[in-house]
């Protein structure tokens, strides 16, 4: 199994993308830790992959704030002795609006939550790694990143390709210490989050999005779950600030 005795932090482990790589490594070996701020969700998965595969370790809260943070790095320390693995997985976005109507509040809340936050668990994690002198970090970006959101808004576009930036810049600082920095950016992908939205949309609306993507469907969490797994794997040892576009041939580098 690719991650026997690997510990890997899944953050937005609750639903979606995060439950499904979180679900992926576990079947592949690895004691997994779990973060969201769903708490009744949170458990549901933990509970799941318990029955399956070995018992994570929960921590719920949310990542944005320092003492959440703080426990996601040192509970895993306490228990297992290291961390291996870091998945940068939690964010979020909201529907688009007008560029006129995007109040600076809901901008700069959007870049906490999806690269802020990110910076500060790589400057936490980097701590751990360059101890070990090995880690893999797995930042979760988006199409929006690469060309533009389909569902959410500028404010969500400009987080993710600055996430992109931000991998790249701190792939080629943490090198020399065996440590890999590496994204994966989905296309529009149905998560609770993206189902809900695409509910609301006509049946016309609907099309006109698939109409864009060359294979002819969204993505579901166990495409993207794959790619991830791959950048965290030893198989990947020699790739970093890398990105990988998983998004049905929407954005072809």
């Amino acid at each position: 199994m690719r991650f026997k005795n690997k510990i890997a932090v899944i953050t937005g482990a609750s639903s979606g993308i995060g439950k499904a790589t979180a679900t992926l490594l576990a079947k592949e070996g690895s004691t997994v830790v779990l973060n969201a701020r769903k708490e009744e969700q949170l458990e549901a998965v933990a509970a799941e992959i318990a029955r399956n595969y070995t018992s994570p370790l929960v921590i719920r809260g949310d990542i944005c704030e320092a003492l959440t943070l703080d426990r996601l790095v040192q509970k895993p320390l306490e228990q297992f002795g290291r961390i291996d693995i870091w998945i940068n997985n939690a964010g979020g976005g909201a529907p688009a609006k007008p560029l006129e109507q995007i109040t600076m509040t809901e901008w700069n809340e959007i870049l906490n939550r999806n690269l802020s936050s990110v910076f500060r668990c790589c400057q936490k994690v980097a701590t751990v790694f360059k101890q070990q002198q090995y880690g893999r970090i797995v930042n979760v970006s988006s199409l929006a990143g690469r060309d533009k959101s389909l569902l959410a808004g500028v404010d969500y576009s400009a987080s993710k390709a600055g996430l992109i930036g931000m991998t790249r810049h701190l792939a080629a600082l943490l090198a020399s210490d065996n440590i890999t920095v590496n994204t994966v950016a989905p296309g529009a992908t149905l998560t609770e989050r993206i189902a809900q939205r695409w509910s609301t949309l006509s049946p016309e609306a609907q099309q006109k999005i698939i109409d864009t993507i060359p294979l002819g469907r969204l993505g579901k969490p166990e495409d993207i779950a794959p790619a991830i797994a791959f950048l965290a794997s030893d198989e990947a040892s020699y790739i970093t600030g890398a990105v990988i576009d998983v998004n049905g041939g929407c954005f072809m580098s």
